[in-house]
């Protein structure tokens, strides 16, 4: 056990009391360092639900603002004065399996160099609205090209980054665009980068706040103002 990284999860939540419970039990078994919830000023009990289930919890105030990218940073400086190897992000709307960590965790074992892994839902193209698969292919596909890293799915909530490699990094989205933020910032480095393949979850009726071709034109103009 002692040869496994330690890593620290932070999970973006807001109003995800349906799914918040079911996405910290899944990161139980793996024996986390610490699990950390950022409640966005969630109304529906995610907080308390979090909690139950054995999650630290942040709680961002109401008004504060800011979206997910607000929500964290706040992790991020939240943990950034403890001693861990790695940062895990997962979103807490339930559209990545908890139990996909297992595979990110396989690729560690065999890679120790990797620094920066990327969860690909590109095997699972079948379970992807079509609209928000074109746009986020293209996206990674224009952002890869002018960062000079080839990604497979940039803009997936579900990653796991090296700690020494982030905490160098000035993230200052505040919205989605805080994943292809740190991408960006990440590829100006000699980095081992790896795509890991994870399920696509898209709950019926529900689901995401993202909001498909508008998010994504804002993720890439932002990227690139970076």
């Amino acid at each position: 056990m002692s040869g496994l990284p330690r890593i620290v999860a932070i999970i973006a939540a807001h109003d995800e009391a349906e799914h918040i419970g079911g996405v910290v039990t899944g990161l139980l078994p793996f024996g986390l360092q610490r699990i950390l919830v950022v409640d966005d000023a969630s109304q529906d009990g995610t907080a308390s639900i979090a909690r139950s289930v054995g999650a630290e919890v942040l709680r961002l105030p109401s008004g504060q603002g800011g979206g997910k990218g607000q929500v964290l940073r706040a992790g991020i400086a939240h943990l950034h004065d403890d001693d861990f190897d790695y940062y895990l992000f997962i979103d807490g709307d339930g559209q990545h399996d908890p139990g996909d960590l297992s595979k990110f965790l396989d690729h560690l074992a065999v890679h120790p160099e990797a620094d920066f892994l990327i969860g690909s839902r590109l095997a699972d193209r079948d379970k992807i609205p079509g609209k928000r698969w074109k746009t986020n292919a293209l996206g990674s596909w224009t952002l890869g090209r002018i960062a000079g890293v080839k990604w497979e799915d940039s803009q997936s909530g579900f990653r796991v980054v090296r700690k020494k490699v982030l905490d160098r990094l000035d993230l200052r989205s505040t919205g989605f665009a805080i994943e292809m933020e740190m991408a960006m910032k990440a590829a100006d480095w000699n980095l081992h980068w790896a795509h890991i393949p994870i399920r696509a979850i898209y709950h019926e009726g529900g689901g995401s706040h993202f909001r498909g071709v508008l998010d994504t034109w804002r993720i890439a103009w932002f990227s690139l103002q970076c």
